[in-house]
This record gives C-alpha cells, sequence and structure tokens, in this order.
C-alpha cells in the first residue's frame, strides 16, 4: 500500500458556450472595425486592445464582458 493513493475523478467538462468572450477582441469603440488584441492581464481581469485601422486604444475587463 502507497502512502499517496490515485483516486478516480471523473473529468471536468466546461462549456464555453456560456463563458463571456474574454480574450478575444471586441470591436473599436471608435470605428466599429475588428479590433486587435495586444496584452491580457490575468490577475486584473484586463484586456489591452487597438484598432489597426484608426489607431485608437482601450482597455476591456473582463466584469464589462460579463455584464452584457
Amino acid at each position: 500500500m502507497g502512502l499517496f493513493s490515485r483516486k478516480a475523478s471523473k473529468p471536468v467538462v466546461v462549456d464555453l458556450r456560456d463563458q463571456a468572450p474574454f480574450g478575444l477582441p471586441t470591436p473599436c469603440p471608435e470605428c466599429g472595425s475588428d479590433g486587435y488584441l495586444d496584452g491580457i492581464d490575468v490577475k486584473r481581469g484586463i484586456m489591452f486592445q487597438r484598432c489597426p485601422t484608426c489607431f485608437a486604444r482601450w482597455e476591456t475587463s473582463e466584469a464589462d464582458l460579463t455584464a452584457r
């Protein structure tokens, strides 16, 4: 008998259809074209984005996306 035994666990299934699109770029708030995701601060839950068309920059929080 070992000191540590493995217990059979059920696989965890996550349905991503119910999740907010955190990690996906959002449309530009200035011109409406597709945004570009520059980076994500996972600890604070913030996405840093920019627009390649009009050069606007904006931040979107995970809380903003879940409120929609």
